[in-house]
């Protein structure tokens, strides 16, 4: 059984700390929500029962693409802490494991060397399939002939129910996966789409997620310590 460790936080300290503060509960929003869709993709990831199969592949897609978009967000708090003095203070005054996270997300911040990379493989996806329905609309349209240029596959159900949640529209999933792996991440046909799948994503975890949540917990933890 999981051993949890709880402090109580004083509102009034926190508001003496000014901007500070604010940038402290914008990184506990963007922590609790990124631990929320990680938590709900293992929970879809488990075999599912009869009447949720169906649902099994599409809710996986969407929580991923979901702890994406709010990971986007979540490096663009990390920006904004490195221009704060207070913050940057106790980040240097940390473990070699808090500031060695820290650096690791460096390079995808707004001036890093991977910095582009990180706004191709999962802005994109924030930007164009998860907060918004690709208001152009060209993607999903390349999307729809792509599909519709294969026999395999050309065909897929929709389902309604006498309760809106078994409502589902295959085709929407299909659509998005289209636009994500092989419009954004750009994976050929000629590619093994399941194995470039999950070396995209194993990167994405290694790489930003681990040093984020490492980095934002301990100085969470640090800064209501004080």
């Amino acid at each position: 059984m999981s051993r949890t460790h709880t402090r109580l936080i004083d509102y009034r300290k926190l508001q003496l700390r000014g901007k500070s503060g604010v940038l402290i509960v914008k990184l506990m929003m963007a922590c609790n929500d990124l631990q929320l869709a990680n938590e709900a993709l293992d929970v879809w990831a488990e075999e599912q029962p009869r009447n949720r199969k169906y649902r099994e592949v599409g809710a996986r897609i969407y929580f991923i693409r979901l702890q994406f978009a709010h990971l986007y967000e979540a490096l663009g708090i990390v920006d904004e802490i490195r221009r704060d003095s207070d913050l940057m203070r106790m980040i240097e005054q940390s473990d070699w494991q808090t500031h060695g996270s820290f650096d690791r997300l460096k390079p995808f911040l707004p001036d890093g060397s991977r910095r582009q990379w990180f706004h191709d493989m999962v802005g994109r996806i924030r930007h164009n399939v998860t907060f918004h329905y690709e208001e152009s609309g060209r993607l999903i349209e390349r999307a729809i002939s792509d599909i519709a240029s294969r026999d395999a596959g050309r065909f897929c159900p929709i389902t309604r129910g006498d309760t809106a949640y078994i409502w589902y529209f295959q085709a929407g999933d299909e659509v998005s996966d289209n636009i994500v792996r092989r419009q954004i991440w750009k994976i050929g046909p000629d590619k093994d789409l399941q194995a470039e799948t999950e070396e995209i994503l194993s990167e994405i975890h290694q790489d930003v997620f681990l040093p984020f949540v490492d980095f934002a917990g301990a100085l969470l933890w640090r800064f209501t310590n004080r």
